[in-house]
């Protein structure tokens, strides 16, 4: 008996599941366009934070200065991805341009 209540539990459980990976579908309603946005505007946030930083250690003489060279590095970084992204988009568009339909 307990295994049949087990077993039970097991597709209540699985239905559940089902129905918030459903809703959360239903809310994420993002598109590509607003994925490509959002990593653009972290990589404008990154580049703000580091020249703040940089500003900071500058103006105000601060011994921040190891927090100011890991901020440079990973805005550095972030906007190095962002070019590898974009140019496998532009190769990924003139890929499908060459496409013959």
């Amino acid at each position: 008996m307990t295994e049949i209540n087990n077993i039970n539990s097991l597709s209540t459980v699985r239905e559940l599941a089902n129905r918030k990976l459903q809703d959360q579908n239903k809310n994420e309603t993002s598109s590509f366009g607003n994925v490509i946005k959002d990593y653009l505007k972290a990589v404008d946030k990154d580049s703000k934070i580091a020249t703040e930083k940089v500003q900071n250690v500058l103006v105000n003489k601060e011994e921040n200065i190891h927090e100011a060279m890991v901020a440079l590095e990973e805005a550095s970084i972030s906007f190095q991805m962002m070019l590898e992204v974009r140019n496998k988009l532009l190769e990924s568009y003139q890929e499908l341009k060459r496409m013959q339909v």
